[in-house]
């Protein structure tokens, strides 16, 4: 898989919620949305959100933050999602002001475990602020 143009983090990858030295090279980021259903599965190191990408109705704007991808090391990023994820294309919007961008994105591919929860705001760190809860940490 070749390295692409943009990156699009909606959950624990975004500034603030974790250091983690692997995204060094990863250009400046911009908040923007993608459309899809998004997810809080539980974990014991604590909550991570799970996109699914969807145009059907219970589709919302999924908030996060769009990068350049940079020099950043896609192995090691792909490594830390795992198996349940896989970097895909998505469209982006509202980082620019022109519309919609491609940007990859780490979209859920398995099946949702017992406990996950539906974020009805579309916002993984809106929805840690308002349940108490923590984000996962590695």
């Amino acid at each position: 898989m070749t390295q692409p143009t943009h990156l699009f983090f909606y959950g624990v990858l975004q500034e603030g919620l974790g250091d983690w030295p692997f995204l060094t090279g990863l250009g400046l980021g911009s908040p923007a949305t993608v459309t899809g259903a998004l997810y809080a599965i539980p974990d014991e190191a604590g909550w991570y959100p799970a996109l699914i990408p969807t145009q059907a109705r219970f589709a919302t704007a999924v908030h996060g933050t769009i990068h350049e991808a940079g020099a950043v090391d896609l192995a090691a990023i792909d490594a830390f999602e795992g198996a349940d994820y896989a970097r895909h294309p998505v469209e982006v919007d509202g980082w620019d002001g022109f519309g919609e961008t491609v940007a990859d994105a780490y979209v859920w591919t398995g099946d949702l475990p017992v406990g996950a929860e539906p974020i009805a705001s579309g916002n993984f760190v809106e929805w840690l602020e308002e349940t108490g809860r923590t984000a996962f940490a590695g």
